[in-house]
């Protein structure tokens, strides 16, 4: 392998090295992004209960009154 080969390797190297590194910061910040949504959902979870039993109410409450309307 000639000189200028090694070289122009070395150089793919080091361009290949560099486009690791700036996956790896990319990587770490949707890491950071995704902990930080994971965050919001289990925040979010006692909201959603609280609708979810709601939303069970009133569908209690319709079901009810249409049982009424039919008789």
């Amino acid at each position: 392998m000639s000189e200028n080969e090694v070289l122009a390797n070395q150089k793919h190297i080091l361009e290949n090295q560099k486009a690791i590194l700036a996956n790896q910061d990319t990587i770490k910040e949707n890491q950071h992004a995704i902990k930080d949504t994971q965050k919001v959902i289990v925040e979010n979870q006692g909201d959603i209960k609280k609708n979810q039993q709601s939303l069970d109410l009133i569908l209690k409450n319709q079901q009810q009154i249409l049982a009424l309307i039919k008789k």
